[in-house]
């Protein structure tokens, strides 16, 4: 199977966030949710965070955008944390707890559906 090239380009992920390895939010999870707060496009200093303005434009989790963008979760929740500070979008938080237990009961379901 070959992997699928990262549709921005041939960029070390260190190099997006500036050599960071955290995100200066570290209440961002995979299943966290982002949002565009409207036009505000205008606030993005790069590709990487357009790229992330325009799929959030409903809410999206971390996770998907780090598919669409082919970009580590971190990677995406480090870009997702810059544009949380510069006030471009808003997240909707998840209890952990919630989403283990969501998981769980579709996965008790699917077994059950065979």
């Amino acid at each position: 199977m070959q992997d699928t090239p990262n549709p921005l380009g041939l960029i070390r992920p260190f190099i997006l966030t500036g050599g960071r390895t955290t995100s200066t939010r570290p209440n961002l999870r995979w299943e966290t949710l982002v949002e565009t707060l409207g036009d505000r496009a205008r606030l993005a200093r790069t590709t990487e965070q357009r790229t992330v303005l325009s799929l959030a434009g409903r809410p999206i989790s971390i996770a998907e955008l780090s598919a669409y963008m082919h970009l580590p979760t971190q990677v995406v929740a480090i870009l997702v944390g810059d544009l949380l500070d510069m006030g471009a979008i808003r997240i909707h938080q998840t209890d952990p707890v919630e989403v283990e237990l969501s998981a769980l009961t579709r996965m008790i379901e699917r077994v059950r559906a065979l």
